[in-house]
């Protein structure tokens, strides 16, 4: 008679994302099924090869873009709602940085295979990104002729700010003032 799962995927899963994050891709499974307690076997029962394992672990956390894009057009300033949106970016940026930096590290990545399995949350933010500022050039609190153009420096920017913390800059970033720099300067570009 079979045992119960004691288990989930899910949680063997997660303490294999923290295991790839600290060790990459060498990461043990012995020590996995160690710190999960389970055999190593089961491991590789479930996730057929470490490969496959480490894919799993690896996929990025989806960007809740309800609360990153919790705002309304027309409401605010602009440049309030932008300073709110680019800060709420920045944070999952800082999350998903890491995890994306080892995934795209192993020999075995590939781009094309990962977004047929998968969608980039930072397209999915670019769109919605886009559509806020769209939605306020049609209100006429914008220019409407340079949204794309503001839209992917900004991301280009906040990405940027993510990935210097990530990995390790040792200039000190004041992220706060970094982002209210950028939608300074994007906001002569922008204003009607």
């Amino acid at each position: 008679m079979p045992r119960n799962k004691t288990i989930t995927d899910d949680e063997i899963l997660a303490v294999a994302r923290s295991l790839f994050l600290k060790s990459g891709a060498k990461a043990s499974t012995r020590t996995l099924a160690k710190t999960v307690g389970i055999s190593e076997a089961v491991i590789f029962q479930r996730f057929g090869t470490k490969e496959d394992l480490f894919f799993a672990a690896m996929v990025p956390p989806e960007a809740q873009l309800e609360s990153i894009f919790n705002v309304q057009p027309g409401h605010q300033q602009v440049t309030t709602n932008l300073k709110s949106i680019s800060l709420q970016i920045v944070v999952y940026f800082r999350e998903v940085m890491p995890v994306f930096l080892s995934l795209i590290g192993h020999p075995s990545f590939d781009m094309r295979t990962f977004l047929q399995r998968h969608t980039m949350p930072a397209m999915q933010i670019s769109d919605r990104l886009s559509a806020y500022l769209n939605s306020e050039a049609d209100l006429g609190r914008i220019r409407k002729d340079n949204v794309a153009k503001a839209a992917a420096v900004l991301l280009s920017h906040l990405h940027n700010l993510a990935l210097s913390e990530t990995i390790g800059s040792d200039q000190f970033i004041d992220t706060e003032q970094a982002v209210s720099d950028a939608i300074a300067v994007l906001w002569e570009g922008l204003s009607t």
